[in-house]
């Protein structure tokens, strides 16, 4: 049995919003036994720990042999495929009881499969994408010019907070991973250094006093630039993420807080080919 406490992250894949809150709701009431689950929300950039795709939906299938499900993040369908696939699956319209059944059956074979990778000191490999690419219009010039924009070399990593107890937690961490990384405490001095620096990811914590992290966004994800920036905020509650204002402001997703290392590593290393 897994010594793991706290509730499983799972990505679902090619589900509406209607099916989404229902896994809300189900997930929320599991809490109280057994094995937790919550669902990632499309932008937060945490990775996994299980994936549930809609087995109906032809591009949730594509995405999900996009990713790469593994014995240490594990998939499972909900309905049957028109092509075999090597996954679980359970029916669809959902039976709640199958599909937590299924879902703690993988939890139970991660945990051995994690058990396996640490006693050999190999080192997991995370989700390589949290967005699929399959729509892609390469005729739309706002996207051929994200494409052309490239991160800086050796880029320096951006943190804005004010925060002297997450400064010190993200100063020891990001020396670890021998990133060079800069510290402001507001708006104006942040799109300064982006001006100044080669800047090539940048922090937002959202509870920063006197700070609009999505007016900070836009301010630093300059249009027609080609250089790359990426944006991801820090957050915790009261804040919540407006995801159709963060994306019109160009932000990459979010992380909550408290912020687990392993977590934070990852995507510093989605976004940064150098970390």
């Amino acid at each position: 049995m897994i010594s793991q406490t706290f509730p499983f992250a799972v990505r679902l894949i090619g589900f509406t919003s209607e099916e989404e809150a229902c896994f809300d709701e189900n997930f929320s009431i599991r809490q109280t036994w057994g094995y937790g689950y919550f669902r990632l929300e499309d932008d937060n950039l945490q990775d996994p720990d299980l994936y549930v795709a809609k087995a109906s939906q032809l591009k949730a299938l594509v995405t999900l042999a996009d990713v790469r499900p593994s014995e240490v993040r594990p998939a499972m369908l909900v309905g049957t495929p028109d092509v075999p696939l090597p996954y679980p699956a359970v029916d669809d319209p959902i039976r709640w009881d199958q599909l937590f059944e299924t879902l703690d059956e993988l939890v139970e074979r991660r945990a051995d499969a994690l058990s396996r990778l640490e006693a050999s000191d190999i080192v997991t490999v995370p989700e390589r994408r949290r967005r699929d690419r399959i729509d892609l219009d390469l005729t739309d010039p706002a996207e051929y010019e994200k494409m052309r924009a490239k991160v800086p070399e050796n880029g320096i990593v951006l943190v804005v907070d004010k925060a002297p107890a997450l400064r010190d937690y993200l100063s020891d961490l990001l020396a670890r991973q021998k990133v060079p990384v800069a510290w402001v405490s507001d708006e104006v001095e942040a799109v300064e250094v982006c001006k100044r620096e080669p800047v090539a990811f940048v922090m937002i914590n959202t509870s920063t006093p006197g700070l609009d992290p999505y007016r900070l966004c836009w301010a630093i994800k300059e249009k027609d630039s080609l250089v790359r920036i990426a944006v991801v905020f820090l957050v915790s509650k009261p804040f919540v993420y407006d995801v159709q204002q963060a994306r019109y402001v160009g932000a990459d997703g979010f992380l909550n807080k408290p912020l687990a290392s392993h977590h934070l590593v990852t995507v510093l290393k989605k976004f940064l080919p150098f970390a």
